[in-house]
């Protein structure tokens, strides 16, 4: 058994290797860890809640070795480059330990607060033996037995020997100490399959295990890493010195890291994935510091822009020179005092591409703060040129929609299913007369109140309006007629998006003008086909009226001929009869030749005062020979009754009158004609018993040319204008002419005629003479 010598000191064990596997990560400024393994927090004693506190780096980590650590933390997280350091640590259970850690960056900063991972690759702790020595001056060599079976002792007191396999009995993991001669002095433990381990590593490649002991013994602190039973060991060799620090023995010890290459791998996995699904976002992930620089952009910026990542990072103004030169002063502005009020924020803007385009962006940003302050800027810039440019032409077919909607003649409203106004022009609001703030309330419901009680045939239009509303895919057009006489068209059909209905548009068509046209159009194309129906009917009445006095006028004169050829007397008769028909030939040619005056406003009438009375009576004096079957009754007025006028123009009246009383009383009868002042005026009506006019014909009656459907040419002559004439003289002397009339009872035209405020009755014989009134009926 071997037998070492120590004295009363201990001698200084440095470099040792840590145990399996030892992991934490942290971050920021100052350092604090976000986690610790187990085998970490089981080695130096401390809960995971102690670790996670602001302050845990500075109580973990010895005072004299901490700004060596903040040193190497901020290096690696600024670069990304790994580094390794020895440093001293407090336990929870006191004392010392010497650790070797490794720093490798997860997550690089410029700042120097990025996230890193440490491998604790030794933990051992510190030892002061005085000299170690073998016992039984053997060589360890080939043949020999593994060093788990050579043993250890003290040369000084019992107390001294236990402290010092206490000290290398709490070395974690397997571990042995080698000579100058390379063999093995000790190992812990002595048996099981650790205790292979210290043969395993001098096994798997004798030739680096013997450089690195060798190395070991000239003061340096070597590793190296060697596989065996499927799991992969890294080996930690450092020199044993005495108080003197001469080297006395290589101390190593080797921790089983398959773990922690698992570890790696997964790390690598999640930072490639990470890495990936940056990469593979639709836009540019970045991150700057309070300066607006750079600190990490994603590869999409060299595709979005077409600058090189390199480009962004190294320039500090990156961001700002490259700002389309609208948005240079406003963005900046705008994204500095959201990021000081730390609140996130999003707004868009332009920037000049690469090739001299410009790219709408939206940036949606994420302010980093401590204590109030921001420290950083984080967020993603979306490419949205083409939703711009698509909104603008938007708002450009909305715009030319608007100005469509607003020039149309016709009023338009749009309305949802459940009657919200989603769109109407002016002239809507214009044909309705609803106040403005109605109309910005949108609700559709209030604005049918308003429209309802303008509406005449409301009831209807209420109908019509349900049965739409409930069949949403039908389209109507319906007649509004309004209180105030106007006529609105209204049309409706479904309003789709899509295959989908979702509302109804509703246009109103003011067509009074259009409705007004259209029936005077109706109205003159009637009174044209009635005047074409007249004038044929005239041509008719006047070819049968012309002809008819002129065969009898004939016969009579060939009459004459034949007795003047025979020299026999001539019978005055005959004479009589064609002297008759020439009066009536006459009579209907004054009647177009007055006709032809008053169409042409040359129709004279010579102002007198006449005596009403007197003129009645003499009319009547003259057809009283012409009416056998007839009874004339007149009834004068008891006082002269004088008015202004044309004589002879009244006596045409009086005349066509009694006439048309005795023509169309076929049957005779009485004709009663009644002269009498009423106030201002003088009132004369003739009445028969004859066969009376139809009532629609009434209106028809003084027109040029009528004749009423009861009286046929045959039966009755004349050429229809008599009335018209009658009509026309008595409204030109001031006065009007109507008729009332019953169907088989006889017809009273009347006409009143202003009177002469002081009249001047001159008595004459005839005048005289009718001052009495007839009492009796003249018989003719």
């Amino acid at each position: 058994m071997a037998h070492i010598q120590r004295s009363a000191e201990r001698p200084d064990v440095t470099n040792l290797a840590s145990p399996s596997p030892l992991l934490w990560m942290g971050g920021g400024l100052p350092p604090q860890f976000r986690w610790a393994s187990p085998s970490l927090i089981q080695a130096l004693g401390y809960p995971l809640g102690a670790w996670k506190t602001q302050d845990f780096v500075s109580q973990l980590v010895h005072p004299d070795d901490l700004g060596r650590l903040l040193e190497a933390w901020s290096t690696v997280s600024r670069t990304g480059e790994s580094q390794t350091l020895e440093l001293r640590a407090v336990p929870a259970k006191g004392g010392l330990v010497r650790l070797a850690v490794e720093l490798n960056a997860v997550e690089p900063s410029p700042e120097g607060d990025g996230e890193l991972i440490g491998t604790v690759s030794v933990l051992s702790p510190l030892l002061r033996p005085e000299r170690l020595e073998r016992t039984d001056g053997s060589e360890e060599g080939e043949g020999r037995p593994p060093a788990a079976c050579v043993h250890l002792k003290l040369a000084e007191s019992a107390s001294a020997e236990a402290d010092f396999r206490e000290t290398l009995d709490g070395l974690p993991g397997p571990a042995w100490m080698v000579g100058e001669d390379l063999s093995m002095t000790w190992c812990r433990p002595t048996q099981g399959a650790e205790a292979m381990l210290c043969s395993a590593a001098r096994a798997a490649d004798p030739q680096g295990w013997a450089s690195a002991h060798r190395r070991a013994l000239t003061g340096e602190a070597v590793g190296f890493d060697f596989a065996t039973c499927g799991n992969t060991y890294r080996c930690q060799v450092g020199p044993v010195r005495d108080t003197q620090g001469a080297i006395i023995a290589a101390l190593g010890v080797a921790t089983d890291v398959s773990d922690l290459d698992e570890v790696a791998r997964e790390l690598t996995r999640t930072q490639r994935l990470h890495e990936e699904l940056i990469d593979a976002i639709d836009g540019i992930v970045w991150e700057t510091d309070a300066s607006f620089r750079f600190t990490f952009v994603s590869k999409q910026a060299e595709r979005l822009l077409g600058y090189p990542i390199e480009k962004w990072m190294n320039e500090p103004d990156f961001w700002l020179s490259h700002l389309y030169p609208d948005d240079r002063d406003w963005a900046p502005a705008f994204c500095m005092k959201a990021a000081t009020e730390c609140r996130p924020h999003e707004f868009e803007y332009r920037m000049l591409a690469a090739d001299g385009s410009t790219v709408w962006l939206r940036d949606i940003v994420t302010v980093i703060s401590e204590n109030g302050v921001f420290r950083q800027l984080r967020g993603i810039m979306v490419d949205v040129t083409a939703q711009r440019q698509a909104r603008e032409e938007l708002e450009h077919s909305v715009s030319l929609l608007r100005a469509t909607l607003d020039s149309t003649a016709d009023g338009v409203i749009v309305l949802t299913q459940d009657w919200r106004v989603t769109a109407f022009n002016g002239r809507f609001q214009e044909l309705w007369n609803i106040p403005q703030p109605l109309m910005e309330a949108r609700d559709g419901k209030v604005l049918s109140a308003i429209m309802l009680p303008q509406i005449v045939n409301r009831e209807h239009i209420q109908e019509r309006t349900q049965l739409l509303l409930s069949t949403p895919e039908m389209e109507g057009m319906d007649v509004l007629e309004l209180v105030d006489g106007r006529i609105i068209e209204r049309y409706s059909r479904p309003q789709r998006l899509g295959d989908t209905i979702v509302g109804r548009v509703w246009s109103y068509r003011d067509v009074t003008a259009e409705r007004r046209a259209q029936a005077e159009s109706e109205r003159l194309l009637r009174e044209a086909r009635e005047a074409v129906r007249v004038r044929d009917d005239f041509l008719s009445i006047a070819s049968h009226e012309l002809k008819t006095p002129l065969t009898p006028l004939k016969l009579h004169l060939q009459v004459l001929k034949r007795h003047q050829a025979s020299e026999q007397p001539i019978p005055g008769q005959h004479t009589e009869k064609a002297l008759a028909q020439v009066a009536r030939l006459s009579g209907l040619i004054n009647d177009l030749l007055d006709t032809s005056r008053i169409q042409a406003g040359r129709l004279e009438l010579r102002q007198e005062p006449v005596s009403l009375r007197e003129l009645t009576h003499e009319v009547l004096t003259d057809l009283r020979t012409d009416s056998p079957h007839h009874t004339l009754v007149y009834e004068e007025p008891s006082k002269p009754l004088v008015i202004q006028g044309d004589r002879s123009r009244l006596a045409q009246v009086l005349v066509n009158l009694l006439e048309n009383a005795l023509k169309y009383s076929p049957t005779g009868g009485t004709i009663r004609v009644h002269v009498e002042r009423e106030g201002e005026q003088a009132h004369v009506s003739v009445a028969d018993s004859g066969i009376g006019i139809p009532p629609d014909q009434k209106a028809l009656l003084f027109e040029r040319f009528f004749r009423a459907r009861n009286a046929p040419i045959s039966g009755f002559g004349g050429l229809g204008l008599g009335l018209y004439i009658c009509r026309d003289i008595v409204e030109r002397h001031g006065g009007r002419i109507w008729v009332e009339s019953e169907v088989g009872k006889g017809s009273t035209f009347h006409f009143t005629l202003p009177g002469l405020e002081n009249e001047v009755a001159e008595a004459s014989p005839a005048d005289t003479e009718a001052t009495q009134p007839e009492t009796a009926p003249h018989p003719r």
